[in-house]
């Protein structure tokens, strides 16, 4: 298994940095040269797991890097650097339903890394306070992620937030994406904790659990 994951990383990472080349040879040969910076800077995101890792002081197996690394690419190289979040319907907010599975997720990790003990995620009697662990986590990041576009916004003009057209009905849409996506984490962490089925979510936590319990 780890050597299946390995090549779907390293695919996924090729698949990145091609993705980044045509954004860039996209906008230069349309002359938009200001965007063509797009695609160099896309490939800062592949050293997010690095940084993580170094400032956390975890150690991310592949589930939790492949996971990270495929929603920069469908984010940033996708929903920003191709403009599907522009030319897409609900793709924005697939995105942002997709975050709040992968950062309530994160949540998770961290809530087992904090107790230092291996296998705490799937002790019953903290379950409540585990799972509000990484919800509150995630709407605390979904908060600072559209500060962070309005900052955007305000630096730059690119109106990722519509402001100029739609308002507050896009940021509002976007937040409650982000419950929603938390939500479903929410309940692929009941089934596993409290129906004791194997769930594709909570199995990247366990393995994350499992892999810092190690050091």
């Amino acid at each position: 298994m780890n050597h299946r994951l390995r090549t779907a990383y390293r695919i996924l990472i090729l698949l990145f940095v091609l993705s980044s080349v045509y954004i860039t040879a996209k906008h230069m040969l349309a002359g938009a040269w200001p965007l063509a910076v797009m695609g160099p800077v896309s490939l800062l995101f592949l050293g997010i797991p690095r940084l993580g890792e170094a400032l956390l002081r975890i150690k991310l197996d592949y589930p939790l890097r492949f996971f990270i690394v495929a929603f920069s690419l469908l984010g940033y190289n996708f929903g920003t650097g191709l403009r599907w979040c522009d030319n897409v319907p609900y793709y924005d907010k697939f995105l942002h339903l997709l975050s709040g599975v992968m950062f309530t997720m994160i949540g998770l990790c961290l809530y087992a890394k904090v107790n230092r003990e291996p296998g705490v995620i799937n002790r019953s009697q903290k379950r409540l306070l585990q799972i509000s662990y990484g919800f509150f986590f995630y709407m605390f990041v979904a908060v600072i992620w559209e500060m962070g576009e309005f900052a955007g916004f305000l630096l730059t003009g690119h109106d990722s937030q519509h402001h100029l057209t739609t308002g507050v009905f896009d940021t509002m849409g976007d937040l409650i994406a982000c419950f929603l996506g938390s939500l479903v984490m929410a309940l692929d962490f009941w089934l596993r904790t409290c129906k004791k089925r194997k769930t594709p979510l909570m199995a990247m936590v366990e393995s994350f659990d499992e892999y810092n319990s190690k050091t």
